[in-house]
């Protein structure tokens, strides 16, 4: 059985980061291309995002004993499986996790204008695999 609390406290982490994200989206990219101290707020927050959502599908994988997913992008697989969230919803958090690994792993080589995009229009995304989440641990 999924913990809730647990849940709860991943959630609000996400959310808290969600807010950092959506106060800097009134900087052109312009902007934005030029603000290394905004650059990393911005990846910072997406990564902490990610990483929550991460965590979210791994404990619910866990408590529920359905297996352990060969990479990070397989614990949406297995949610979708499950069905506790939807395939279109895999397919977004599956990139997002291969993006989380990009952010980590190649901060120097990023796409600016990716990045950009992604946290000025799809932040949506996370609130999207949050309400799922929340309809299945009936939060």
């Amino acid at each position: 059985m999924t913990r809730q609390e647990i849940i709860i406290a991943k959630i609000s982490h996400i959310q808290e980061s969600l807010g950092r994200l959506e106060s800097k989206q009134n900087i052109t990219f312009q902007g934005f291309s030029k603000d290394r101290d905004i650059q990393d707020i911005v990846l910072l927050n997406l990564q902490i995002a990610i990483q929550g959502c991460i965590d979210i599908a791994s404990h619910i994988i866990s408590d529920n004993n359905w297996g352990v997913p060969g990479s990070l992008s397989g614990l949406f697989d297995i949610l979708a499986e499950e069905k506790v969230i939807k395939n279109d919803t895999k397919e977004i958090m599956r990139s997002m996790a291969g993006f989380r690994n990009l952010i980590v792993h190649e901060y120097a080589g990023l796409d600016m204008q990716k990045i950009y995009t992604i946290y000025t229009t799809r932040l949506s995304d996370f609130t999207d695999f949050l309400k799922e989440i929340c309809i299945f641990a009936k939060l």
